[in-house]
């Protein structure tokens, strides 16, 4: 998705045609375009660059004032920002939300209707605002659209959340003379608080931890907005930054001023890694944004004071070191995970208990090549995979050019139903499991690797998508062509370091003498780049010789051999393990009707969700 600085230098470089379009009246000089002000009319106090990193930009001479491209379309046409934004984007097709069009969620999220709670008399919201330092604080409410209503224990202060298009879709309350936790109601639209009062002109935007937060920070002259659901990592800002990441798109600058807390630096962590390099970190010498308001130094105005805390800290977050530059003490947490066997963010487990038992796991910052001999089995058990790592909360992209989508879901609806057959309202509930948490990538043709990546780090910043299949890389690069297969890998790793992702990456394995004979990283078909590049490798082999012995006995009518029969169906394989000690294999008994690989003889299919027809 192109953001406003994207879009900024793409206007700049058709600048001299947007000058003549919008200021007829002007004139081209010296490699600017002449004008006499903002306002079009002839002459040589203003002029706007048409060449160069500055081109596009402007400077009024006689007033100072300088802007771009998105300025002058919103004073010439009387737009404003977003609206300028969306002129200047099909004014010269230029693409938005591509990657977007190329992969979906299994099932469209729908959401409730707000309700607004009824509106009492304000004598306990302005007394409570008091208490927190506001001033002129019916103005405040009136602005902001916060009012009082009865609570379960008491009084409660409305948040309304409006959209950036003025719908409401999503409330909350908060307890002012009790003591209670927020509420809100059933199945909204999380989104962030405060957009009904951004200017339409502001392209930067303050995200804070609270409403209350967010209001003081629009009193003191910032424009604020605030996360709905508090600190904290994970769901918590998953879910609005999907519904808001386009939102978002028109700042220039996010400044992040979560609590000065361990759930504010989670979410600040969070939020700056999804939304980008537009993001700074606030550092504040109090919790948050109000706490300045209310523990203002005695006989100092607490709104002047507060105002020149936040002008300092945004001047500090905003020149500071390059993200490139760090001291070793910003990677404390990164070490203790790297130590850890049971961290947060130590990845998630492959669910088999006997891999699960030699620490087969699969991190953030990981690439997993997977290898086999066509037909073997590769597609099929990373699907199995995928489930296992939805029900560990993980959020999966598949992007399989060798099937169509109905393909790769009905195989994985098999395998989580554990019936070859599910039914109707089986399947159903199967797909609203699934929903929340696997996408799929939807092309017609093959795309073209820079599109595939761009459509990965869209996924994981508006979706908080962390693992990525791609099924296959023969159908990526061709074959033979190994010097775009070390490129493309190198994408990949250059990827799956920049974002805590896992990628796990199939590829296909030279034809042997026969099929009897698993394959090894040496096996691997193409650049040498595939094998050294990737974190661990995993070879998945069915056992043709056994299923053919066990099929030639059963049509002969005559018992299998034993030595078969003991052996395993297929094999998981463990070839390289960058990060682990244990390299080496495992069977599995496969599952010829639901698709499973189980890994005791015998045993019954796994069911991923509970189901009954009388239910």
């Amino acid at each position: 998705m192109i953001d406003i600085r994207d879009l900024s230098k793409r206007l700049g470089e058709n600048a001299s045609g947007i000058c003549q379009e919008l200021y007829p009246d002007g004139r081209v000089e010296s490699g600017c375009y002449k004008i006499g002000s903002i306002d079009g009319e002839k002459g040589r106090s203003m002029s706007v660059y048409l060449h160069g990193e500055q081109s596009g930009r402007y400077i009024d001479f006689a007033t100072g004032a300088t802007g771009d491209m998105l300025d002058l379309i919103q004073h010439a046409l009387g737009l404003s920002l977003v609206d300028a934004m969306e002129w200047g984007k099909k004014r010269f097709n230029i693409r938005d939300g591509a990657p977007a069009k190329k992969f979906s969620a299994v099932k469209n999220k729908t959401y409730n209707i707000p309700k607004l709670p009824e509106q009492k008399n304000s004598e306990v919201l302005h007394g409570y605002m008091d208490s927190r330092g506001f001033k002129d604080v019916g103005e405040v409410c009136f602005r902001h659209r916060i009012y009082e209503t009865d609570g379960r224990g008491g009084k409660d202060v409305v948040f309304p959340f409006y959209d950036p298009k003025g719908e409401l879709v999503f409330i909350k309350t908060k307890p002012m003379n009790y003591d209670g936790n927020p509420s809100t109601q059933k199945n909204l639209k999380p989104i962030l608080y405060g957009w009904h009062v951004i200017p339409a002109d502001a392209r930067e935007v303050w995200l804070v931890e609270g409403e209350w937060d967010a209001i003081a920070a629009e009193v003191l002259g910032f424009s604020a907005l605030s996360v709905p659901m508090g600190g904290g990592k994970g769901a918590k800002q998953t879910k609005w930054i999907e519904n808001e990441y386009e939102n978002l798109a028109r700042f220039e600058r996010i400044l992040v001023a979560t609590d000065m807390d361990e759930q504010g630096e989670l979410a600040a962590a969070e939020i700056m890694n999804r939304l980008g390099d537009r993001c700074h970190r606030i550092n504040l010498p109090a919790k948050d944004i109000n706490d300045l308001l209310m523990k203002a130094p005695q006989g100092q105005n607490p709104y002047e004071y507060a105002r020149f805390i936040l002008s300092g800290a945004y001047d500090e977050a905003v020149w500071k070191d390059p993200e490139t530059l760090k001291s070793v003490t910003a990677f404390e947490s990164d070490i203790d995970d790297f130590f850890s066997v049971t961290g947060e963010d130590s990845g998630f487990r492959s669910g088999w208990s006997k891999l699960d038992e030699e620490d087969i796991r699969f991190r953030p910052h990981e690439m997993i090549g997977f290898c086999g001999i066509n037909g073997h089995g590769k597609s099929l058990f990373l699907g199995q995979m995928c489930l296992n790592a939805i029900q560990q909360d993980q959020k999966v992209l598949i992007a399989s050019m060798e099937m169509p989508p109905k393909s790769t879901l009905g195989r994985m609806m098999r395998q989580a139903a554990g019936s070859g057959t599910p039914p109707k309202p089986y399947r159903q509930k199967i797909l609203e499991w699934l929903a929340p948490n696997l996408w799929l990538f939807v092309d017609k043709l093959t795309p073209k690797p820079k599109d595939l990546m761009e459509c990965f780090e869209y996924a994981y910043r508006r979706y908080g998508i962390n693992v990525f299949v791609i099924d296959s890389l023969t159908n990526m690069v061709r074959q033979d062509d190994y010097e775009n297969q070390q490129k493309f890998v190198e994408m990949l790793v250059n990827f799956k370091l920049s974002f805590p992702v896992t990628i796990f990456l199939v590829t296909h394995v030279r034809k042997g003498d026969s099929e009897y004979e698993a394959p090894n990283k040496y096996s691997v078909k193409g650049s040498g780049s595939i094998t050294d590049l990737a974190d661990t490798f995993i070879s998945i082999f069915k056992n043709k010789r056994k299923i053919e012995m066990l099929d030639q006995a059963e049509m002969l009518g005559e018992e299998p051999p034993e030595k078969y029969v003991k052996q395993w169906d297929s094999y998981f394989e463990v070839l390289k393990n960058r990060n682990g000690m244990w390299e080496g294999k495992v069977g599995f008994e496969f599952d010829t009707a639901c698709m499973q690989y189980k890994e005791r003889k015998g045993s019954k299919p796994k069911f991923y969700i509970n189901y009954s027809k009388e239910a």
